[in-house]
């Protein structure tokens, strides 16, 4: 692992440590109920079915579909398939059992969007969506070599990076708090999942 990629994941775990703390010390922090509240404030009828179909591009069944596409595809079967299938399986089992650490209860049913259960810290779309898309987007710029397409599906791959964890909260499912957590959790992941990704590549010798 590089110096700034150890750097980062060290960043990230201290982070996710003092929002884990801060989680497990109190019910529900100042801070969860500030940004909730303002992410509430925004709710339309424009603007939900928006953010539903970006919160779904989290869920189990978009990135298992990804995925299976990718390893059926012959040309982005070792390349992408393989290892963000890998991520994905590994961050969501790693999730689960971090879920059971802290046992979080969601906010309040009434002020969900859509129908979701289980615990909320911390955030399994945030996790996954910060491994999987984040992996895609590195790879993408290493393998594909127009600058303009790769450029084109960066900012495509942007979109659910960044803006999962943010529906998550509009939808109500989860405090900012689990978001937070799962984006620093996954990052730190990402990190070490990155330096692995680059032996594989090496080992099979794919440019």
């Amino acid at each position: 692992m590089t110096k700034k990629r150890t750097i980062i994941m060290i960043i990230c775990l201290a982070g996710f440590a003092v929002t884990a703390w801060f989680v497990e010390t109190n019910d529900v922090l100042p801070f969860d109920t500030a940004i909730r509240q303002w992410f509430y404030s925004l709710r339309s009828s424009a603007l939900t079915p928006v953010l539903k179909a970006i919160t779904y591009m989290g869920n189990w069944q978009t990135i298992s579909g990804l995925c299976i596409l990718l390893l059926f595809l012959p040309k982005t079967r070792m390349r992408y398939g393989v290892p963000v299938s890998i991520s994905a399986i590994f961050i969501t089992a790693f999730n689960k059992g971090i879920k059971q650490i802290f046992q979080r209860p969601r906010p309040d049913v009434s002020l969900h969007l859509i129908d979701e259960g289980g615990y909320s810290f911390t955030s399994g779309h945030s996790i996954t969506s910060m491994v999987v898309y984040g992996l895609l987007i590195a790879l993408v710029r290493s393998y594909v070599k127009d600058r303009k397409t790769a450029n084109v599906l960066t900012v495509l791959l942007a979109i659910p990076w960044i803006c999962i964890g943010p529906s998550r909260i509009y939808m109500g499912v989860h405090y900012p708090t689990d978001v937070l957590g799962g984006w620093l959790l996954g990052a730190a992941a990402l990190m070490v999942i990155l330096s692995l990704e680059e032996r594989y590549r090496q080992k099979l010798d794919l440019r």
